[in-house]
């Protein structure tokens, strides 16, 4: 039988019987709206000031360790140090080293990743005697983020030459 493009009655139209539906449409966009948004979110990772703050923390540590290799090296070699601390948000750390003739600096800075000031806002210099293994004054060095004002971690140095990070 020959097509004369004329309908027959029992057969449906052919853009009934082929195609999405509206819904099915609706339903596939959001599947691939919901994993695009996963996959950027997880590509974009943590905001900037989650990562200012993790940068923190990591140089909070590293000042910890340079203290405390600091205060080790000046009981084995019985040489004493004064360190500066920062009434201002600073980023260096300024260590001198006491001699007989001579004085020897080592500047801890933190490359831009954080802030460091002294709780109490009041500048001064800590001092370090060998003989009695102690610091005096005793000190809580806040770090802030970089641009912060709220420190993520503070350094507490007790007048017995023990060092500490705790979360404020």
């Amino acid at each position: 039988m020959k097509h004369s493009g004329v309908r027959e009655a029992g057969r449906p139209l052919p853009s009934a019987c082929c195609g999405f539906t509206l819904i099915e449409t609706l339903v596939v966009c959001g599947i691939v709206g919901i994993l695009a948004g996963i996959v950027a979110l997880s590509v974009a990772g943590p905001s900037s000031w989650a990562r200012r703050e993790e940068a923190a923390v990591r140089q909070a540590e590293a000042v910890d360790r340079w203290l405390e290799s600091a205060l080790e090296r000046g009981l084995l070699e019985q040489r004493a140090f004064t360190l500066r601390m920062p009434a201002t948000p600073s980023k260096k750390l300024v260590l001198t080293w006491q001699g007989q003739s001579f004085a020897e600096s080592e500047i801890y800075e933190s490359r831009g990743e954080c802030d460091f000031v002294v709780r109490g806002g009041n500048s001064t210099a800590v001092a370090y005697d060998p003989s009695y293994h102690s610091v005096s004054p005793a000190f809580t060095l806040n770090v802030l983020p970089t641009g912060g004002r709220i420190p993520v971690r503070q350094l507490v140095v007790s007048a017995y030459a023990r060092v500490r990070v705790k979360i404020p």
